[in-house]
């Protein structure tokens, strides 16, 4: 030690582990921005996928309603269908025909009288 000693100045073993220190502090700093990418990643991965589910969910939801409203259209069809095959085979029959004639157009028979009498109303009972 013939050099003249620098009393501000770190000695080889404290300038070693200042350094160690320094590399360990900036390997963390790089496994932490590694560990954050990858959950940043993820995260917009999940949500990406979570939307995506959201927007399935909602189509068939409202696919489901649709369905259910066209099968009320068809069961009210149907009920129409019924009740039209039913009119249908009646005006096939000949005396459903003459009596629908003569009530709604007040025919008569030869020898018959009509008379028409008005109907309550619902206030008069």
């Amino acid at each position: 030690m013939n050099n003249p000693r620098i009393y501000n100045a770190l000695s080889d073993e404290a300038r070693v582990q200042r350094l160690l220190k320094k590399q360990q502090r900036h390997e963390r700093e790089v496994h932490r921005v590694r560990r954050n990418r990858i959950i940043a990643i993820f995260a917009i991965v999940f949500i990406f996928l979570g939307v995506q589910l959201g927007v399935k969910i909602m189509r068939t939801k409202q696919i489901n309603q649709q369905v259910a409203s066209q099968r009320q259209t068809v069961t009210k069809i149907k009920h129409q269908n019924k009740k039209l095959q039913e009119k249908v085979s009646d005006l096939k029959d000949p005396n459903y025909v003459a009596k629908m004639i003569r009530y709604k157009y007040y025919y008569s028979k030869p020898g018959e009288t009509i008379y028409t009498i008005p109907e309550k109303a619902d206030d008069e009972q």
